[in-house]
């Protein structure tokens, strides 16, 4: 009887080293549910680099945008096969979707991977709306509330971060409109389709920056940052802080993968994640942006998602009147 134990145990060790050994088996799937050129494709991007150039994982990850509202690209991953070959990643945009009332699903409807790092948001307007500071821009939408449009990804992260921004002036409101990601909203900001918004710091250097230099052309003026201290890669560009505005808003970027998704794969991505941190490609990228490593997974990372959730829901649920 011992003896069968042991061969028991043995070969239940066996098996669980070739499950881990043989993921993946075919191409890994990572699900950006954004159009490209957004903070959260470039940073699927740079992993996707860092894992394919230094062979994290035996098979390739290919990166698939899926433009549109965000909740498509969640859902489609949300009921996928869970073959442990299909992730997303995503931000806190899950949590405020969920708590506006724009998705009917939430962060628990995945499987946590893994926290990468984070980034946090800038104000902007179109050039020619004469405003040159959130202050002005806030008097503009307390004198004539609803006038100023603001387009958003409506219940997302730039949404809640200009839910926000009303808070500091009592009076102001603004008109949302729905334009989607970085990427969409910053067209709609040059293009004049709307005359506020927000986006990843990542995103402002992309678009409003010629090297060291800011480009004249971009169509947009930036008001200020919402991190801890003034970004890098926008030296120019004063904090709320340094406003008199007690404002943080950075965004941690995780990833998640279907329920019921096998742990090596799990596992494995999570690894691979860990693994870009170290990377020359992963460090340019976030040096570049500006964004932090911020490494977590299993049990802390699912601790640290339902402390957020405790936070964010109670402001994400008043994008619901908007």
């Amino acid at each position: 009887m011992k003896t069968l134990s042991v061969a028991a145990a043995a070969l239940s060790l066996v098996m669980a080293t070739n499950a881990v050994a043989d993921w993946p088996e075919k191409p890994v799937k990572l699900v950006v549910p954004f159009a490209a050129g957004g903070t959260t494709d470039l940073t699927a991007r740079a992993f996707q680099q860092a894992a394919n150039t230094e062979k994290l994982l035996s098979e390739p990850v290919s990166v698939v945008n899926i433009g549109g509202h965000f909740s498509m690209g969640l859902r489609q991953v949300k009921d996928a096969e869970p073959d442990g070959h299909t992730f997303t990643i995503m931000h806190v945009a899950l949590m405020t979707g969920q708590a506006s009332g724009m998705l009917d699903f939430g962060y628990k409807d995945f499987v946590p991977v893994a926290r990468m790092g984070a980034f946090c948001e800038v104000a902007a307007v179109r050039s020619d709306l004469g405003v040159k500071s959130v202050d002005e821009l806030l008097q503009k939408a307390a004198d004539k509330p609803d006038s100023v449009v603001a387009g958003v990804n409506l219940g997302a992260l730039n949404h809640t971060f200009m839910l926000m921004l009303e808070d500091l002036k009592p009076g102001a409101k603004f008109r949302f409109v729905q334009t989607g990601g970085d990427a969409k909203s910053y067209t709609a900001l040059a293009g004049k389709h709307t005359d506020a918004g927000a986006m990843a710091a990542g995103s402002a250097i992309s678009y409003t920056r010629s090297g060291d230099q800011m480009n004249p052309d971009s169509g947009i003026t930036l008001l200020a940052y919402s991190g801890p201290e003034r970004n890098p890669g926008l030296p120019e560009v004063p904090t709320l802080k340094e406003l008199g505005h007690d404002i943080e808003f950075c965004i941690d970027m995780w990833y998640f993968a279907p329920k019921g998704t096998p742990k090596a794969a799990i596992d494995g991505f999570a690894s691979a994640v860990k693994q870009s941190l170290d990377t020359e490609v992963v460090q340019k990228y976030f040096k570049s942006k500006a964004m932090v490593g911020s490494y977590l997974a299993g049990d802390a990372l699912a601790k640290n998602l339902d402390e957020q959730w405790v936070r964010i829901e109670p402001v994400a649920k008043r994008a619901k009147k908007k």
